[in-house]
């Protein structure tokens, strides 16, 4: 059986509540003012010896006695020096078996105290009505008041625990919308924010793998189909080429695979190496002599993975020469003073307005482009991804609608 977490708060409060009575009483009790105590017993003992002087008739002593009584709501007995009873307000209080001491002496089973009085007598005290158990009661009521109050506080303590435990519990079971409710600025609130983004993340993560799972398994039938075809012409086709065609349809499935464990591994963060001091512009140069394409730019120091940002630059001129109609890819690096800035261009017919967000999705492929283009829909997705693990991110701008440019910031330069 779980233990409720208010349910622990209230009784450590009610503990705690009768600790503090306990010591304060023992307090209260063994480091009172003993001096002061003294000299009131000793002052109250000088004023009831003058009150019932010895000498005086047993009458008289006996009606002032009534008179305090009264006032005092107590009963009284007076005994002599050598414990003779002398006179009673109502019935005789017994005076104590023990050994009596000087002061104040409490009897625990009648709830009666003596007084000696300074001429030696004493003199025995009762309440009428106990008052021990009336203080108790006030006491147990005073507790049971103080526990009532207790009890939904230390709900309203816990409640936005509960609520968060239910969401993860809710997530767990394949809830993935299930979020906490954020309210105060307590530690609370900052777990229930932490696990509304990791959630967040979860679910986005998962979303991307099902889509990525989704596109794969199209992509896979086209090549899967054309080398089940070749195989099956092998009879009536030459050898040489049904070999070229099952070549090209093995590199295309292997460029797939590279690319969708690419993809799974940036998603899950585990691509990106410790980053190191990279020179943009040379990178980009040596990455642009295996397309002949036009470089330009000033160097810039940026700190990263240089080979994700290889990869990108890659994918970039990829894209760009299956687009590219008569003039070279361009590609052009530059800096600011808090990020560096790489665009490359190409003079294809560019992508509609409605498309270009959507061509960062894995797997789109914008209508301007064809299966032809030998395109698998990943390439501006991997782009964008390794962008933003190096802090920055790409967009697509066209001049003029004619021709296309990808633009991609990234943070981090050399300081």
């Amino acid at each position: 059986m779980r233990h409720k977490l208010y349910l622990q708060i209230y009784f450590a409060f009610l503990g705690g509540l009768l600790l503090f009575a306990l010591l304060a009483g023992i307090t209260w009790k063994y480091m009172g003012d003993s001096d002061e105590r003294g000299h009131f017993q000793s002052a109250l003992s000088v004023l009831l010896t003058e009150a019932l002087p010895e000498h005086a008739p047993i009458e008289k002593s006996k009606q002032t006695m009534l008179k305090l009584a009264k006032e005092f709501n107590v009963q009284l007995s007076l005994y002599s020096h050598d414990n003779r009873h002398l006179a009673s307000t109502s019935s005789r209080l017994p005076l104590p078996r023990e050994q009596i001491k000087s002061g104040w002496n409490h009897n625990r089973k009648g709830g009666q105290f003596v007084l000696r009085l300074s001429d030696g007598r004493w003199l025995v005290v009762s309440h009428r009505e106990p008052r021990f158990p009336g203080a108790i009661v006030v006491i147990l009521l005073l507790l049971g008041v103080l526990g009532l109050a207790a009890y939904p506080l230390s709900k309203r303590l816990t409640c936005r625990l509960e609520h968060l435990q239910t969401q993860v519990d809710a997530f767990g079971h394949g809830d993935l919308k299930a979020r906490a409710r954020i309210r105060g600025k307590d530690e609370i609130a900052t777990l229930a924010t932490q696990f509304n983004h990791t959630a967040d993340r979860i679910e986005k993560l998962i979303e991307a793998q099902k889509h990525m799972l989704r596109g794969a398994s199209h992509e896979l039938r086209s090549p899967l189909t054309r080398m089940r075809m070749a195989i099956e012409l092998m009879q009536e086709v030459s050898i040489t080429d049904t070999k070229q065609k099952l070549e090209a349809d093995i590199l295309e499935l292997d460029d797939l695979v590279d690319e969708l464990l690419l993809s799974s591994k940036l998603d899950a963060g585990s691509a990106i190496k410790p980053f190191e001091q990279i020179d943009l512009l040379a990178l980009a140069a040596e990455v642009a002599s295996n397309y002949q394409a036009d470089v330009s730019g000033t160097p810039v120091m940026i700190s990263g993975d240089e080979q994700m940002l290889r990869r990108m630059l890659r994918n970039l001129l990829d894209n760009a020469a299956r687009y590219a109609v008569k003039a070279p890819v361009s590609i052009s690096v530059g800096g600011s003073p808090d990020s560096a800035l790489i665009r490359v261009c190409d003079d294809g017919p560019g992508i509609p307005e409605s498309e270009q967000e959507q061509v960062f999705e894995p797997f789109y492929q914008a209508r301007t482009g064809s299966q032809s283009h030998g395109s698998i829909g990943l390439g501006l997705a991997l782009v964008r991804k390794i962008a933003r693990q190096h802090h920055g991110d790409v967009r697509y701008i066209s001049a003029n609608n004619h021709g296309a440019c990808f633009e991609v910031t990234i943070s981090g330069l050399k300081t």
